[in-house]
């Protein structure tokens, strides 16, 4: 654990939280941070320094403060005037060096998002729209290509919509590669929302998995908050026990 910036993090939180309990500190937190942390502690994507900050501020205490003491539990030393981005840019280098994870996307992905909020208007009928529609010098020929092409990527648009079946899923059943798979359905998800006039930038959708991970980020506080516990009560027994508030020698 000596090097791993997320639990020490986590610990210094907990250990900031004082009196405020879990409920209140997500509800200060806020949906969209709450998530950012529980993805950052699961190992999945990396703080911003505003991220870092709201953190600082659902806790009641300065951003700087708040880095200071996450550094100093990690054995690093800031300058005082810009802790905050020293430890997040820290933070990204250490995630970037040991994540398994290549090009995480910023957003959720484009069926996601269908599912979450247009499940309702996507057709399990192929629409009559196609690859390439914008450009206007394709043959008779390459139209009809296209709209064979788009009718098979929508099929999978609608096996991950309606089906749940993931990429990998999806790319088995009709042998090509999950990536491939994927690919081609977000292109059938633009096409598709774009006649819909629907748009898919919305990061208020969350990630797969999310609920689990803010699940785990609140076990994890509760786990150091126990661990505390724990070395109080040694430190007083290794004190002794105390009579009427004195120390028996």
């Amino acid at each position: 654990m000596k090097w791993d910036f997320r639990h020490h993090l986590l610990l210094q939180i907990e250990m900031l939280r004082g009196g405020i309990s879990c409920e209140e500190f997500s509800e200060r937190l806020g949906e969209m941070t709450e998530r950012r942390l529980a993805r950052y502690v699961a190992g999945k994507t990396h703080l911003q320094d505003s991220e870092f900050r709201l953190i600082a501020k659902a806790l009641s205490i300065d951003a700087q403060t708040l880095a200071q003491a996450w550094a100093s539990s990690l054995g690093l030393r800031v300058f005082n005037t810009d802790a905050v981005s020293q430890m997040v840019q820290r933070a990204y280098c250490r995630w970037r060096q040991h994540s398994r994870i290549s090009g995480v996307p910023s957003s959720p992905s484009p069926m996601a998002i269908i599912r979450a909020r247009y499940a309702d208007r996507l057709p399990m009928k192929t629409p009559p729209l196609r690859f390439g529609a914008h450009f206007r010098s394709r043959s008779r020929k390459d139209a009809r290509e296209n709209r064979a092409r788009f009718a098979r990527a929508y099929e999978m648009l609608v096996d991950s919509v309606h089906g749940g079946l993931a990429s990998r899923e999806i790319g088995a059943m009709r042998g090509i590669s999950g990536e491939r798979a994927r690919q081609l359905m977000v292109c059938a998800a633009y096409i598709w929302a774009s006649s819909e006039r629907i748009d898919l930038s919305d990061r208020s959708v969350p990630f797969k998995n999310e609920a689990k991970f803010v699940k785990n980020l609140y076990a994890g506080l509760r786990f150091f908050a126990q661990q505390r516990f724990y070395d109080l009560a040694a430190e007083a027994l290794a004190k002794g026990p105390v009579v009427d508030g004195d120390q028996i020698p």
